[in-house]
């Protein structure tokens, strides 16, 4: 019997009567998915957004700030200063922001800075950046992340940037003794090679592109390697001593300061009861042209992200190991 005395919440006539609906396509910006979003605007200030992939797109943003350690990793690997242009004696040196530099960009932009160079990376990866490239792409099999490499090439040369830094890296520096080897993948060992090959803007805009051969995983013989590739710069040895021990400790420092932000993390999830995901890959996803933006749909969803390498240290790996352990980032 109530419930005939209650107000129906259906509209009434007279506001039916001025009702109305505007639809709008939109494409979200929110992530690199960049959803197509249709956003129904009702007369009595009212929204329905459809087509989002997550909150986010439908206009739920959450206050709460979760940890994300991709978003951390990829600001504390590239977050470096350059030196200003009057105090970069040795000039300008571009450094692509691709495939093994997520690892070690902080390397060689300590290196490069401690030897009076300027650095220059090229700007965080979009579709259009892709595009850049694309027509200087020579096979349809290689990886996303290896052709991406074209557009930030154009992007550097854009830039203005007269000589242009990507070597080429067989081997990275060994994680764990017990490894079998630390290759690197040949996609990530030689594709400097294919960027100088096919690439045609190089010569036509008379930039020099410097892609050795190094020996990243010994520092003896990566002195010698880069003294003799850098003589054109007049680099003497010594400064190239100092500057390889300046990079590797910049390399050390940032490993240790994810590993930390890792173990704040766990510490973080304990505190709080809430659960955690290891988002493993390998460094260059946390490219966001690359990872299509699954780190913040995980968190939207109230959980935390983690790098393997944030938490890899606390662990235990019974060996022997029943695969050949010779990849690097395994």
């Amino acid at each position: 019997e109530d419930s005939f005395q209650k107000s129906s919440t259906l509209i009434k006539a007279e506001e039916l009567q001025r009702f109305s609906v505007e639809s709008t396509i939109t494409r979200c910006k929110k992530c690199t998915n960049s959803c197509l979003l249709t956003v129904n605007c009702f007369s009595d200030g009212r929204k329905l957004i459809t087509g989002n992939r997550c909150e986010r797109g439908a206009g739920h943003e959450k206050a709460e700030d979760i940890p994300n350690l991709y978003q951390y990793k990829q600001e504390r690997l590239f977050g470096y200063a350059p030196l200003e242009r009057d105090k970069a004696y040795r000039g300008t040196i571009g450094i692509p922001r691709v495939l093994n530099m997520y690892e070690n960009y902080p390397f060689w932009f300590a290196l490069f800075t401690e030897l009076g160079f300027r650095v220059e990376l090229s700007p965080v990866s979009t579709r259009s950046i892709y595009e850049l490239g694309m027509d200087t792409i020579s096979s349809d099999t290689a990886c996303y992340p290896a052709k991406i490499a074209h557009g930030h090439i154009v992007s550097l040369i854009n830039q203005g940037v007269k000589h242009i830094f990507y070597p080429c890296i067989p081997k990275e520096r060994i994680e764990y003794e017990s490894a079998d080897n630390c290759f690197n993948c040949p996609i990530v060992t030689g594709y400097a090679e294919v960027l100088k090959a096919n690439m045609d803007i190089l010569k036509e805009q008379g930039v020099k592109l410097l892609n050795p051969f190094l020996p990243y995983h010994n520092e003896k013989k990566l002195k010698k390697r880069l003294y003799e590739e850098l003589k054109e710069f007049s680099v003497t040895m010594s400064e190239i001593e100092k500057a390889v021990a300046k990079g590797f400790a910049e390399d050390q420092k940032i490993k240790k300061d994810i590993r930390q932000k890792g173990e704040a993390v766990i510490r973080w999830l304990k505190e709080n009861g809430r659960i955690g995901i290891v988002l493993s890959g390998r460094p260059y996803h946390l490219d966001p042209e690359i990872n299509h933006g699954i780190p913040s749909i995980i968190t939207s969803l109230g959980m935390a992200v983690l790098t393997e390498d944030s938490i890899a240290h606390l662990g235990h790996v019974e060996r022997p190991l029943r695969v050949l352990d010779q990849w690097m980032y395994h």
